[in-house]
């Protein structure tokens, strides 16, 4: 090697640090649900179809949420300038099998974790949820696309497990006991499912338009939810169990379900631990 081609001490220290840099900022930005939160309604706000495309879980219906025509200056420009308004939070714990987890000293969270955050800007708040993937933090749009196809139409049939959900929530709301009796399971305890229950009914309406809105999306295997008793659940693909997750405004609800009789029916839980949040 001539002297020319050796690099001095230096430069090697300068080419390290350069090379510890990016893989720390690679880290932190991996790390940070916030940020990666923000990375997806900028996506959305710029009609950036790449960047959304790696700031979400794989869907084939995803396409339906970003416009691919590209942004003249002039709304890019005022994109921009929306966006300046962006806040994001965290809604509740991050959790790793339905248990609350930390993150570790450099801020990340273990793979496999989900949080919910709330991001709120010119648009109004939206509830965006986050899975921790190898490679990132990314998007689970299951409640947005569950969202649309209610706003495009899509009703539950009676006897669904959808249908048992949101008429037994309606029901809870209206304090309705012999009602909501109708859509959970035989010898459910009435006290469980009606503690915390206010004295009189809510009157503004707010909570059954809430309940409506509700976007309802069935869950699978390796997917862990927190009932309001407490216990971790399971998602499924069984036949004769179900395990649906609601979002009512920005709390999460999951349900258990079993078929009875032909129907399906909910299995009581403290709901209004849920509802009164």
């Amino acid at each position: 090697m001539t002297s020319k081609s050796r690099m001095r001490p230096s430069a090697w220290i300068s080419a390290a640090g350069l090379c510890l840099l990016s893989v720390v900022a690679a880290r932190a930005a991996a790390a940070s649900p916030e940020r990666a939160v923000r990375e997806f309604i900028r996506a959305l706000a710029m009609h950036d179809t790449q960047a959304f495309s790696q700031a979400i879980r794989p869907d084939p219906r995803a396409s339906r949420f970003i416009n691919p025509q590209p942004l003249t200056s002039e709304g890019q420009v005022e994109a921009a300038r929306r966006l300046e308004t962006l806040q994001v939070s965290r809604r509740d714990d991050v959790l790793l099998r339905g248990k609350p987890v930390d993150a570790d000293a450099q801020g990340d969270y273990p793979v496999g974790s989900v949080g919910r955050f709330i991001a709120s800007g010119n648009g109004g708040p939206a509830v965006v949820t986050l899975v921790r993937e190898p490679d990132r933090w990314k998007v689970d749009l299951r409640w947005w696309l569950a969202m649309l196809d209610m706003a495009n139409g899509q009703t539950p049939a009676a006897g669904s497990p959808e249908h048992a959900v949101r008429s037994l929530t309606l029901a809870l709301i209206a304090l309705d006991r012999n009602e909501a009796l109708r859509f959970v399971t035989p010898g459910a305890e009435m006290n469980v499912l009606f503690a915390g229950a206010p004295s009189v009914r809510e009157p503004s309406g707010v909570l059954e338009a809430t309940a409506m809105e509700m976007p309802l999306v069935k869950v699978g295997p390796g997917e862990f939810y927190r009932m309001p008793s407490g216990r971790v659940v399971e998602g499924t693909t069984a036949v004769d169990r179900k395990v649906i997750v609601g979002q009512f405004g920005p709390v999460e609800m999951p349900f258990v379900l079993r078929p009875v009789g032909g129907v399906w029916r909910v299995e009581a839980e403290p709901y209004f631990l849920l509802i009164n949040r």
